[in-house]
This record gives structure tokens, C-alpha cells and sequence, in this order.
């Protein structure tokens, strides 16, 4: 029995010490960019803009592109949040109670891009400083848009 734990705790350092990064690693990891601009603007890195920055308080919906510059195709759900500025800290804005959303997956292929709807109607939006956020492949991705508070304009539609 004693032989076992043993073993057993050979086997689990063995483990644990080959988790650990190489030297080579580590420098490597050392020299990646840390500004987190730099790494979302990145041209191999999935990323959402929104088409029309400036949006009426009168507009039904805020569109955005998905671009998937990657060699491989990426999946996402219809959901998202949209999120006001206020003192510097983003606040998700609440959806009403009969807000909901399908149950759609779709996908982007590789190299490709998509329009995405985020339709903000129904929440009756104050002038001021939002972002759309969305669940992509596993990572967040955001862009903000303003709504001003003397210009009411229709949003263009791009196909």
C-alpha cells in the first residue's frame, strides 16, 4: 500500500514539473505584446466593429461586422448584452422581461466576416457611450457606438 502512494506521488510530481514553461517559453511569452490594443487590432485576431458609430435614439438596431481573418471557421449564438459607459465603468443595460432571443447557431468561415443585429428599440437608450458585447469561439468581443443627444439620423443599411 505504501508502495502505491509513493508511486502515486511520483507520478503527480512528474506531472506537475512537466506543466511548468521552458526557459524558451517563458522569454517567448515575456516578448508578446501586453497593450491590449495592440492585441485586438491584431490581423489575425477575430474582432467585431460596428458599422455606424454614431446611432439615433429613433434607430431600431446597431449593426456590427464579425471578422474572421483565421485559418478556421468559428461559431456564435444570437445573444448579446449592451453596455453603458458611466464614471468610466461599463454597466450592462438590463432587457426588458419580454426580451428574448433565438436559439440559432451560426458560423463564420475562415477568412470571412458577417453582420450581426444588436436591437436596442425596446431599451430606450439615453444619450451616451454603449458598446455591444458578444460571445464568439469562446472570447468576448466588443465595440463601442454613441448615441448623441442633437443629431437624429436614420442608420444606413449596408449589404
Amino acid at each position: 500500500m505504501n508502495q502505491t502512494k509513493l508511486l502515486f506521488l511520483l507520478i503527480t510530481a512528474l506531472a506537475f514539473a512537466s506543466c511548468r514553461p521552458t526557459t524558451r517559453q517563458t522569454v517567448a511569452d515575456a516578448e508578446q505584446p501586453m497593450d491590449s490594443t495592440e492585441t485586438v487590432t491584431s490581423a489575425d485576431t477575430l474582432r467585431m466593429v460596428i458599422i455606424d458609430k454614431s446611432i439615433s435614439r429613433s434607430d431600431s438596431v446597431v449593426q456590427a461586422r464579425i471578422i474572421n481573418p483565421n485559418d478556421y471557421d468559428v461559431n456564435y449564438g444570437q445573444e448579446y448584452t449592451i453596455e453603458r459607459e458611466t464614471d468610466g465603468h461599463w454597466q450592462q443595460v438590463p432587457f426588458p422581461k419580454d426580451f428574448g432571443f433565438t436559439s440559432v447557431l451560426s458560423t463564420i468561415a475562415a477568412h470571412d466576416s458577417a453582420t450581426v443585429y444588436g436591437h436596442i428599440r425596446l431599451l430606450h437608450l439615453a444619450t451616451g457611450h454603449y458598446r455591444l458585447t458578444k460571445q464568439i469561439d469562446g472570447r468576448t468581443l466588443s465595440d463601442d457606438f454613441y448615441i448623441p443627444s442633437t443629431i437624429t439620423f436614420p442608420t444606413p443599411v449596408y449589404r
